[in-house]
């Protein structure tokens, strides 16, 4: 049988579900990071993990994935680096940075797109005869275009 339990006894397991114990921080690093290490090692170096001691939000250790041939610079560059991530956060949430030398992913953003076959034109084009606005026909047209147009990964 279960009893009801004092709301004091929810609200750790609540706040770390609801911050995500850290992850928040690791989030908004990657979303910022060309804006905080600069265009120059936005390309070389991806956040990777961030770890703390336990039971503090300082003196933290940030792996970067760093591209092997750029690992020796960043490792002269790195306490300049640590300055910057440090201002991003407003504290000196990092003290140590731990490189990984790894291949970076370098997929293109945007989605390959192939030119559509006069056949494939001609199938996006039939369903939308129907479409009297002119607009809304458009956009129907170019959803159409852009999912015969991908190609595989």
């Amino acid at each position: 049988m279960s009893y009801p339990r004092p709301m004091a006894a929810l609200v750790p397991g609540l706040a770390r579900q609801a911050l995500g114990g850290g992850r928040s921080a690791i989030g908004s690093l990657f979303a910022d990071w060309p804006s905080v290490v600069g265009e120059h090692w936005a390309g070389r170096a991806v956040p990777d993990k961030l770890s703390f001691p336990a039971g503090k939000r300082d003196g933290g250790t940030l792996a970067l994935r760093v591209d092997p041939a750029d690992a020796l610079e960043l490792q002269h560059d790195q306490d300049r680096l640590i300055e910057r991530i440090n201002g991003h956060f407003g504290y000196a949430a990092i003290t140590r940075l731990k490189l990984v030398q790894a291949p970076l992913d370098r997929r293109p953003a945007t989605p390959r797109r192939r030119s559509l076959t006069a056949g494939e034109e001609a199938m996006v084009a039939q369903p939308l005869e129907a479409v009297d606005d002119p607009q809304w026909k458009s956009r129907l047209a170019a959803f159409g275009r852009a999912l015969y147009a991908r190609t595989p990964r």
